[in-house]
């Protein structure tokens, strides 16, 4: 027997109620994993250009001077600072965003891109205000935006830290920047055996001009290292956050199934309050 509109609507209820918790449960979730994931990113960016500067371009990077190599040191300690205020920052404003509605969250989701727009903490107390997403779809989305600010901000922290390495002549600063960027695209989690953690290698083909009786061109493949975090590569070398984030993944998986069935509901309530709407209006 088909479920009255009062049912559906009941049945509505207890998933907005259920996603409620889960939006408190996964906002919980993500602030430590975030502040975790802050910790493991410095650490791999710095293990990763050492790996650069001592295992693969050694002769590169002993060219330097003393006050050069502490600049390029200094350099990436500041990254590092600003690894953890990127990471942090998405734990400090996810509360306030995940508290909004959903014209308030394009609201402070564009003030996410503005570096210096920090929020106050006194602002931020989730568990002491009620959580305004109810909808499983605006908290699938809030999970969605979390994630891939997430990748951004790596993705954006490699390139600065390829730009260090190519200034202090490290990298070759003939790497052009758009195939760096084609590579990273093309590697996006990807974890290949035998792969440094953290560090992709390319080969490239280049033209080395010989001087005989006519200049002639020949082509050589050259083999070029650069630093890409790679999210999954972060996450494996730390069991710690490996455990958080399967905590993560599991609370992903409840809102999933909630959304489906959410999604359900409201399509069959859509047509029984289109039967009722026909009978209505029906005339012998």
């Amino acid at each position: 027997m088909p479920k009255s509109l009062q049912q559906i609507r009941q049945d509505l209820k207890v998933f907005e109620e259920k996603t409620k918790e889960l939006a408190l449960e996964l906002n919980i979730l993500y602030s430590n994993y975030l502040k975790s994931l802050s910790n493991s990113a410095q650490q791999q960016l710095i293990l990763a250009c050492y790996h650069i500067c001592t295992q693969i371009y050694p002769e590169q990077f002993l060219k330097l001077s003393f006050s050069q190599r502490e600049t390029l040191q200094n350099n990436l300690r500041q990254l590092c600072q600003e690894i953890q205020y990127e990471i942090e920052f998405h734990s400090e404003t996810s509360s306030s965003v995940l508290q909004a509605t959903v014209k308030e969250q394009i609201v402070l989701l564009s003030e996410l891109e503005e570096p210096s727009s920090k929020i106050d903490d006194s602002e931020v107390d989730p568990e002491s205000q009620v959580l305004k997403i109810e909808n499983p779809e605006e908290l699938v989305n809030w999970c969605k935006t979390i994630e891939q600010r997430i990748n951004d901000t790596l993705e954006s922290l490699s390139k600065k830290a390829n730009n260090y390495l190519q200034q202090a002549q490290i990298i070759s600063p003939n790497l052009p920047p758009q195939l760096l960027e084609m590579a990273f695209k093309a590697e996006e989690g990807e974890v290949s055996a035998g792969r440094t953690p953290n560090i992709i290698n390319l080969l490239v083909e280049t033209n080395r001009e010989t001087k005989e009786k006519e200049e002639k061109s020949e082509s050589e493949i050259t083999r070029f290292s650069a630093i890409q975090l790679q999210l999954s590569e972060i996450v494996f070398a730390n069991a710690t956050l490996s455990l958080k984030r399967k905590e993560i993944r599991k609370g992903l998986e409840k809102i999933k199934k909630i959304h489906q069935s959410y999604r359900q509901a409201q399509q069959e309530y859509a047509r029984v309050e289109a039967e009722t709407a026909w009978r209505s209006s029906w005339h012998e």
